[in-house]
């Protein structure tokens, strides 16, 4: 079965170190206690080290230190394409953050993507990553972004812009998303960085939907611990979609993990709104595994291919 990640790691050797140097300073517990034990072994280090070398070294320092142990894990644009053919994976969705007000650090361009992409049009895309407190500067950003770089959408993480998703510096991105036809991903789940996370319940996502009906919307990461919340946004507004990237599917898949609702009415009324994202570096899983886990799950004849394939396909315009 092909499948469209909505949510795609690039393992180019910029881009892998890029995730741990560009990853703010307040995220710094994901590579103690998320991603870090995952990621860590494959450079050599545990997830203290790892973590202990982003808070201790400047950006530089941690870039140098990081390429050396980067070389095995790194794939060129070539060794990236074949595994995704040995994936099964049809489009790849990559994404950026620009996170630089708030963070302090820049992090790779838009520009960076955008090469990757247009060398590749047939097999990727790429949400480009817009800082809502530039004010205009974002906004002319996403304009470029688009019509000169050829990238297909935006993402946002909220919690870590210290804003609800509803807080009026992310309209005038939202207007002008609406305005290009492009999707807006937000992330809309728990986080582990040391900034609130209620930020990020499903209520804001809700007036954002009343306020841009014509906005297509991609919940990121399912919306636990409030997924019961979000599928009630979802089901009140089609052109709200969900992922459930960065989760085990095997987890999601099981009771009283909280993750019943998604399952239970992704098989009915969400049917269609049901997208997959694999940030499969951060997983430590491939996506023929996440894919086999998926299966696992009580899904009805025909869904399977509509979360894995044709959601992204009708969302993404191809």
């Amino acid at each position: 079965m092909k499948v469209i990640d909505c949510l795609c790691n690039l393992s180019t050797k910029e881009a892998v170190i890029d995730q741990i140097t560009g990853l703010p300073p307040q995220m710094s517990e994901y590579l103690r206690k998320i991603y870090g034990p995952r990621v860590a072994p494959l450079l050599g280090l545990t997830p203290e080290e790892l973590a202990r070398a982003k808070e201790e070294m400047s950006e530089e320092e941690l870039y140098r230190f990081l390429e050396p142990k980067v070389e095995p894990m790194a794939q060129t644009e070539e060794q990236f394409l074949t595994m995704l053919d040995s994936w099964d994976v049809e489009i790849a969705v990559l994404y950026n953050m620009d996170e630089e007000t708030v963070s302090g650090l820049k992090g790779l361009s838009n520009d960076y993507f955008a090469e990757v992409v247009n060398r590749n049009p047939e097999r990727l895309r790429c949400f480009a990553g817009i800082d809502p407190h530039k004010g205009m500067d974002a906004v002319r950003e996403v304009e470029r972004c688009v019509r000169e770089l050829g990238l297909h959408g935006v993402a946002m993480r909220p919690f870590m812009q210290q804003m609800p998703a509803d807080h009026r510096r992310f309209y005038p991105i939202y207007a002008k998303c609406v305005e290009l036809g492009i999707p807006v991903w937000l992330h809309q789940s728990v986080s582990f960085a040391n900034l609130p996370m209620f930020l990020e319940h499903p209520s804001h996502l809700d007036q954002v939907a009343l306020d841009f009906p014509e906005l297509k919307l991609i919940a990121g990461h399912g919306g636990w611990p409030w997924t019961a919340e979000l599928v009630a946004v979802a089901w009140r507004h089609p052109n709200v979609f969900i992922d459930f990237a960065s989760m085990r599917p095997r987890y999601v898949g099981r009771h009283n993990t909280g993750w019943e609702p998604l399952v239970e009415y992704g098989n009915t009324i969400l049917a269609d709104r049901i997208v997959f994202g694999s940030t499969w570096i951060f997983m430590g899983m491939s996506v023929p595994e996440m894919v086999e886990e998926i299966r696992q799950m009580p899904l009805r004849e025909g869904i399977l291919e509509k979360w894995l394939h044709d959601n992204a396909a009708r969302l993404l315009g191809l």
